[in-house]
Formats: structure tokens, C-alpha cells, sequence
């Protein structure tokens, strides 16, 4: 009898793509895949086309499973030159992941703060999310927010006004003439955002958060770190009389 073919069997296919654990272009298994395409027209002649493609992958390297989707459409395309000065075109191709990685944004200290207050960690959680998910008239209000709540975990009256507070934390060594100025811009920012419907570019809500970290991370961190050494410190040993330097069997006179 002849031997049956061995069956070969088929290497898993793979992409490179973007693992949210690794939080870098990985090689991936492809558990699945699922494009679907788009078209959409008016009774005007207008119309656009586009597709959406849905992938199940795993990294290879950590094992995370995460989906991807990558999307393009008719009217967000790059433009260019080929070497015979023919115009050309191709889509530009979105991507994104579920989950996403860990917001670079935050700063090291930030997991500190809910030991401080929770409900000040909370709030500037939400924030970061806003500024991640560029809703910046929403990352404005909560640097506001997290400044009131900043204030009213020092001890401030949460019934004062943000300028008395303010005046609060200068006046307590909280904060100098120069940051207090610069607190007074986040406060304007956010009641802007707040009231007037006023949008900061990404530069500008960029520098407002720097302006609040600079600000909790002396109050709460390196401030209470620093009274945490002041109780180590051996203190200062009291000076001597003059009466009770000099021996106690020393004659009279003995200078």
C-alpha cells in the first residue's frame, strides 16, 4: 500500500500591529478577520466610499488578544507625484485598538495620588481621558475641578471663591505670587470652557496641565515626602548653660 501525502500544514498567517500591553508594533497571529465596505451618494450626485476592516489578533510576544480596526474613506486621501509628473492618490488609513495602551500622559507620580484623595485621583483621571480623547473644552473644566478639590483636601473653605482661595494658598506658603497668577489662568481657562464654551488648542491645554502637576506635586508629593523625612531627622540638641559647663569641683576663681 503507498503512504498517504503528508499534509502540510499551513503556518498561521501574521501582521504587524500595534499591541496595547507591549505598546509597540508586534508580530501577531490572526484569529480573524472581516472587511466591510461603504458607499453613500445624495440625490445632489454627491458621494464617498470607504471600507472598515475588523481583526481578532494576538501578540506573539505577550499574548494579548486585542482587536484592531483600521478604516479609509474617498475623501481623506494623500496626494502625490509620480516620477512621470502624473498625479497620484491612495487612501490614508486610520487605525485603532481595543484596548488602548496606557496613557503616556500621566505623570509617574499620578497612582500616589489616590492614597492622597480619591476623589481628587478620581477627577483627574477623567481629565487625562478627555485630553487622551481630545475633548479639550472637558480637560479644561477638570483641571478647574481638580484645582476646587485640590484646595478643599489642604483645608480650604469649599464655599470660597476661587480667588479667595487662591489668596488662601499664597497666604499660607502653598503657592508663590508668580504660580498663584498662573492658577488664576487655569481657573479663567476652565470657567471659559465651562460657561463660555471656549475650546484651548492642544498646545494650550498641553501648558494648563502642566501648570496643575507642577502645583499637586509639591503640595502632595515632595511636600508631604518632606515632612515624612522632617520626623527622621534627630533634632537639634539643646545648648548648655554656662553653669552647668564648668565642673562642679573647679575653685572659684577658675576662669
Amino acid at each position: 500500500m503507498s503512504e498517504e501525502p503528508k499534509k502540510i500544514e499551513e503556518k498561521p498567517k501574521t501582521k504587524r500591529a500595534h499591541c496595547p500591553h507591549c505598546d509597540g508594533n508586534r508580530v501577531c497571529m490572526i484569529h480573524g478577520q472581516v472587511y466591510k465596505a461603504w458607499d453613500w451618494e445624495d440625490r445632489q450626485g454627491h458621494s464617498m466610499n470607504g471600507g472598515y476592516g475588523h481583526s481578532l489578533l494576538e501578540c506573539r510576544g505577550c499574548e494579548t488578544v486585542f482587536y484592531e480596526e483600521s478604516s479609509w474613506n474617498s475623501e481623506h486621501m494623500d496626494y502625490w507625484y509620480d516620477s512621470e509628473g502624473n498625479s497620484q492618490r491612495e487612501p490614508i488609513e486610520e487605525i485603532t485598538t481595543y484596548p488602548k495602551p496606557d496613557s503616556k500622559t500621566k505623570p509617574v507620580w499620578f497612582d500616589a495620588m489616590s492614597k492622597v484623595d480619591s476623589q481628587l485621583h478620581n477627577i483627574l483621571s477623567e481629565m487625562y481621558i478627555a485630553r487622551e480623547n481630545h475633548a479639550y473644552i472637558l480637560a479644561a473644566v477638570g483641571l478647574r475641578t481638580a484645582l476646587d478639590r485640590g484646595t478643599e483636601v489642604l483645608g480650604i473653605d469649599p464655599a470660597k471663591t476661587f480667588a479667595e482661595k487662591l489668596s488662601e494658598l499664597k497666604g499660607g506658603g502653598w503657592i508663590g505670587d508668580t504660580e498663584k497668577d498662573v492658577l488664576e489662568v487655569v481657573t479663567d481657562a476652565g470657567n471659559a470652557a465651562a460657561h463660555r464654551g471656549w475650546e484651548p488648542s492642544i498646545d494650550e491645554i498641553t501648558q494648563l496641565i502642566t501648570v496643575m502637576e507642577v502645583f499637586l506635586h509639591r503640595a502632595f508629593i515632595v511636600g508631604q515626602k518632606a515632612l515624612g523625612i522632617k520626623k527622621k531627622i534627630p533634632p537639634k540638641p539643646k545648648r548648655r548653660t554656662s553653669s552647668a559647663s564648668a565642673p562642679a569641683n573647679a575653685p572659684a576663681g577658675t576662669p
